[in-house]
């Protein structure tokens, strides 16, 4: 038979809608500590779309079995209505933006090495007759406007971007 032990319970408290802070929750896990006579409770912040937990806090909490409970969801609504988890929740969201970047970077970095694109410059060569001033397809003999042999050397070439 497999042997366990239940070291801690966790609740899981959605901060309330008054703070502003939709989508996070607080995590709080706690375990009795026979030797100090109090519960252990940890708290730590989480955003439901990234369900990374920063941790908050460690402390003790005086209390019995049927109040430990109660007692952490009234601290915990009481502090984020108060402000105390917006210095968490604004270093959460600044660690989230700065991985993006960087992700964001990485993966632009990665493509160029993959993918590398050569730019090009086009242009349009236009010929012109020296003689009539019409315009002439390369490789004619004789300009067929005018009807005359052309020199190529002395054709009009106009380089132009289309």
């Amino acid at each position: 038979m497999i042997r366990y032990r239940n070291k801690r319970i966790t609740l899981t408290i959605d901060l309330p809608e008054e703070c502003g802070h939709e989508g996070y929750a607080i995590d709080c896990s706690y375990s009795y500590d026979k030797n100090k006579n109090q519960y252990l409770v940890s708290m730590g912040l989480w955003r439901k779309d990234i369900e990374v937990i920063q941790p908050i806090d460690t402390q003790y909490v005086n209390a019995d079995k049927k109040s430990i409970e109660s007692i952490i969801r009234s601290t915990i609504e009481n502090a984020s209505l108060q402000g105390q988890f917006e210095e968490y929740i604004q270093d959460y969201e600044y660690r989230y933006k700065c991985f993006d970047k960087g992700n964001d970077f990485y993966e632009e970095e990665s493509i160029l090495k993959s993918c590398p694109v050569k730019e090009l410059k086009i242009t349009k060569i236009t010929y012109w007759c020296a003689h009539c001033g019409i315009y002439i397809k390369k490789k004619l003999d004789y300009c067929p406007h005018c009807k005359i042999k052309l020199d190529w050397n002395q054709i009009i070439k106009e380089e132009s971007e289309p």
